[in-house]
This record gives C-alpha cells, structure tokens and sequence, in this order.
C-alpha cells in the first residue's frame, strides 16, 4: 500500500535512482551491501552465488519481490533473480525485521521490493544509453527505448555486462583450486507495457530473461580443472489495476517464473542440471476511507523443481490488514493465513499457519514519534531439507520454523538531518540448520538476535549524508554459538557534495568479524570513491574508484573479493 516513508511503522528504508546512479552498483548485490540491516556473503565477485543476511536471518528466511510479484527459489531455497542489473532498477525499498503477517511465509528476517524501470529514460520518452570500461577488462552496455503518454507507457531495454574477473578462491585456503581468473558474461533484455483502457481499467505486462555464464573453481578436482555454469531466468506477469471506487483499488496478477542452471567441467557437461518453474496469482485490495485504509486479498504459488528428483510446492494465502491515523496515534494490524504442500514422489508434507503483526506508533512531540512492533511468522523447510537431492539427504519431519520479532523505535527530526534508532528481537523455535551425518537436516532448537540499528540523514554544509550502524547478537540459543558469517557490529556511511560543477561521492563500508563454520573472517573496511559530472542536460560522465584502499577482506572462508578497481562510464539519459 502506498503510503510516505515517514508514516511507515516497520524499520524501513528506500534506495532511490539517484542514489543507484551515483553508487554505480555493478550488482544487485553490490547495491544492498551497507544498507542497514542487511549483511552480504559471497563466494567470490560478481555473479558468483551470494547470501543476504537481515536480521541475523540468513537467505531462505528473506523475501524478495520484484514488481509485486515475489522472486523464485531453487528447490535449496536459493534466490533464483537475485542479480538483476542495477540499469534496470528505479527503486529499492528494504523492510528491516519480521513481515511474515504482510508478505507471507519465509518472510522472517525482512522483505526487499525491487521495482523495476519502464524504459530508461525520462519526459515522453526516446532513447537511452550507458557505456562503462574498467578494472579486469570489465564492460558494462546498455541500452533502451521507451513511450510515455497519459494512456500508454512502454519501453524495452537491454544490457551485456562481462568481466575477466579474479581468482575466486583463495588458494591460501583452498590449495587443489585453479588458480585462474574467473570471469562472468550476463545478458539482460526487460520489456515493460502499460495501458490506460479508462478511467478505472489499467492493464500491462511485464517480461524478462537474464542469461549468464560464470565461471568458478573447485577445490576438490585437479588444480587445472576449470568450471562454469550456464544459467537462464525468465519472468512474464500480466496484471490489470481496477479503481472500483474512489476509495476501493483493486490489482489481480499472474506471474510465470523459469530457471534452469548447468555445470560445465572442463568445458563438457557434468551432468549437474537443476530446473524449476513456478506459477503465482496474486489478488490484492485497498480500501481507504479518510486516514484509514484496509487491506485484503490472496496468494497462490505452485512451483516444480527438478534436481536430481522431481519435487512439487503449493502454497495458499489470504491475508487482511488494517492502517490508521489519529492526531497523534498511528496504528496497524495485520492477519495472515498461509498453507505449504511440498511433496516428492511417493512423499508428501503439509504445513500451515496464522500470522499476525501489530504496531503503533505516537507522535510525542512535532520532532519525535514513538514506535512499537510485535510480529509472528514461519518457515517451511523448503524441498531440499526435506527430502533427498544430488547432494543432501533430506529430513521429512523436520518442523517448521517459528518466529517472534520485537521492535521499539524512536524517529526524530532534527535541523540537520532524521534520525532513527530501533531496538530489536528475534526468537526463532524449531530452527533448522545443516550437520554432517544422515538426514543432513535438524531442528536445533532456538536461535536468537538481538540489538540496535541506528540511521541518520540529511544536509550539512552542502553534504548530503546517510549513515547506518547496527549491533546484534544472533546466536544458537542452545549452545551460544555465533550464527555463520554474521557480524556483531556493522554499519555504512555514504557522503556527496557538488563542488567546482562535479557531484562527489563517498562510501564507507565496516564490518566487524565473523565466523564461518570453524574459521574466522576478519573485520575490514572499505571505501569506494565516485565523482560526476553532467556535460550536457541529457550526457553524463562518471568515474568510481572501488575499493580505494585495496583492502584484502572475506565474505566467506576460502573465497577472494574484489581488489581495487577503476571504472569510467558515459551515459545518455534525455531528461
């Protein structure tokens, strides 16, 4: 439901398109690396398999929605189009802590919405372009076309991104690995349509694949083996929006995701070949009557995977919420009902739930609000916990996961800039996790999280800044072990001022240390430089210095990160 950041009760935050053109992301993933709440993994550079950590919680415990509709996960409960290129992206908007009342089963540890761009360019349209050269032999291309009236809004848009890239293992650790560079190409075309039939009806689609070939190492082959994966993502929705009334909108949509990866040795296929496919509908409502506003609707999901064995997921959902706003008092509440049917021949597991999520907020002064939050939700395990893969043995009574979230927040507007400080809590029964030994998978008990995010913004002197910090303690209840690749303290500052016709432009990334299984990953911190300037109203030219100081850090044991690197770039964006 559309509504101001401000009044936004949950921890939530907003990456607009000028902050994505001033990061010059290369990645997705690159993008959210800093933002609060949000911890990264990844097992090398670009396009290499990557986790999202929010909250403590790890990937399969992240919802991620793009354009309404949610994102496809492998039979592992892996993001299946987590790297969509940033030139496709208009905005991100990240929903810190548990939402499972609001966006559905596995949604424990926050919710990202990607919503991506129809064409990419500004006014009535025309054409677009962008051309970047840098580091590793690395090219980035893109290119679009769009329509835009007040009844039809069209546009099409491609990209080619290819890097030679590093040596993804760290052969310190990882001794039996090529050491050769590993590279990625990735390919993107997206097309986007909307038309106004009348005053009510608007219908449109959206459609698009990615292609990519990564190559990666392997330390458990010769040392002069080499690998790739081939992989292809494709997603069409159809959606119509219906104004009933002036107070009742109504969206229906259907979404039809395909996946299909490919290992390849030594240039042959290893006969390693994962697919799925998965179909969604989804009929959302809002109701506004003054500052009131109700929500209702239903999801539904039936996705087939294909790795090694066939495997089946259906899920059903109808959910209600309800918004209002006094003089001084905001509230929300919000119910939820979802069921899971996963099944593998002759197999078959059925789970359900009611979630619920309250919160309330109290505007103390002009300057400061108050804020409380109290949620549930759970996780199903996903088909390769349950049952048997290329690579696991799976565990069919495993229970599912049960989850509390807390929150109690301050918002307080200040001259120079808003601040807001969120104390939180996570408590998650029956969780699951990975052990050696036959089944693969257990219920270890409780894990928990616990701590405080901090984000401050505004306008100083000319400088517009953003900064972030979190602590936490995610923690094995039962044993007080540290949760993997997870840091106490973290956090971001982001910094850019206009000087002498040049946007200028700074990050700052730190983490605290880590631990991965029995090994240790150090603390580190990063800094990338950026700078621009608009030659014209249509032209700009930018440069990016990424990791100025060439800091040497890990994001997961046995695997490189990028080393310094400069990269120029030149882009055409009628305004």
């Amino acid at each position: 439901m559309e509504q101001n950041l401000s009044d936004v009760l949950p921890s939530a935050s907003v990456i607009t398109r000028e902050e994505i053109e001033r990061s010059q992301a290369p990645t997705l993933v690159d993008l959210l690396q800093g933002q609060a709440g949000v911890e990264i993994g990844r097992n090398g550079g670009p396009g290499a398999v990557s986790s999202l950590f929010m909250r403590g919680q790890e990937s399969k415990s992240v919802a991620v929605f793009v354009d309404g509709v949610r994102v496809q996960t492998d039979h592992s409960g892996t993001l299946k189009l987590i790297d969509i290129p940033p030139h496709q992206i208009e905005k991100v908007e990240i929903l810190r802590g548990n939402a499972g009342a609001v966006y559905g089963e596995a949604a424990t540890g926050g919710v990202i919405n990607i919503f991506t761009r129809i064409g990419q360019s500004g006014g009535g349209g025309g054409a677009s372009g962008y051309v970047s050269y840098g580091a590793r032999n690395t090219t980035d291309l893109s290119a679009g076309y769009s329509v835009k009236s007040e009844d039809v809004r069209w546009g099409i848009s491609a990209q080619r991104f290819e890097t030679d890239g590093f040596s993804a293992v760290n052969h310190l650790q990882q001794t039996g690995a090529n050491p050769d560079r590993d590279g990625l190409k990735r390919s993107s075309v997206f097309i986007q349509a909307e038309r106004k039939i009348d005053q009510k009806l608007t219908m449109g689609f959206h459609a698009n694949r990615i292609d990519g070939r990564l190559q990666y190492d392997d330390a458990y082959g010769a040392s002069t083996d080499t690998h790739h994966n081939k992989t292809e993502t494709s997603n069409v929705m159809v959606f119509g929006k219906l104004s009933l009334n002036s107070h009742w909108a109504s969206r229906l949509a259907f979404a039809q995701s395909h996946y299909e990866a490919n290992e390849f040795n030594n240039g042959a296929p290893s006969g390693s070949v994962t697919q799925g496919k998965q179909k969604s509908l989804q009929w959302s409502n809002v109701y506004r009557l003054g500052l009131q506003a109700a929500t209702f609707g239903l999801d539904m999901g039936d996705a087939d995977y294909t790795s090694g064995a066939s495997y089946n997921r259906k899920s059903t959902a109808y959910f209600a919420g309800f918004t209002g706003r006094t003089e001084a008092l905001d509230y929300q509440a919000n119910l939820r009902h979802d069921r899971v049917e996963v099944q593998s021949t002759p197999s078959n597991v059925s789970k359900s739930a009611t979630t619920w999520l309250i919160a309330s907020g109290y505007q103390v002064t002009e300057a400061l609000k108050l804020t409380a939050l109290f949620s549930t939700s759970f996780r199903v395990p996903n088909t390769g916990e349950l049952f048997n893969t290329q690579y696991t043995t799976g565990n069919p009574n495993l229970k599912p996961e049960e989850h509390k979230g807390y929150e109690l927040g301050l918002n307080y507007a200040t001259p120079i800039g808003a601040l807001r400080l969120v104390h939180f809590q996570s408590e998650t029964s029956n969780a699951i996790a990975y052990k050696s030994g036959s089944p693969n998978y257990e219920n270890i008990g409780l894990v928990e999280n616990r701590g405080i995010e901090a984000a401050f913004s505004g306008v100083l002197h000319g400088w517009t800044y953003k900064l972030a910090s979190v602590h936490q303690n995610p923690i094995n209840a039962k044993t007080q072990a540290r949760l993997a690749r997870r840091a106490r303290d973290y956090g971001s500052m982001d910094l850019s001022k206009q000087m002498m016709g040049i946007d200028w432009g700074a990050q700052l990334l730190a983490s605290g240390n880590r631990v991965d299984s029995s090994n240790r990953l150090e603390a580190y911190t990063l800094v990338h430089l950026m700078a621009s300037k608009k030659w014209t109203p249509d032209w700009t030219a930018r440069v990016k210095i990424e990791n100025a100081f060439n800091e040497t850090y890990q994001l997961a044991y046995g695997y490189n990160t990028p080393p310094r690197g400069i990269f120029v770039s030149l882009q055409y964006q009628p305004k």
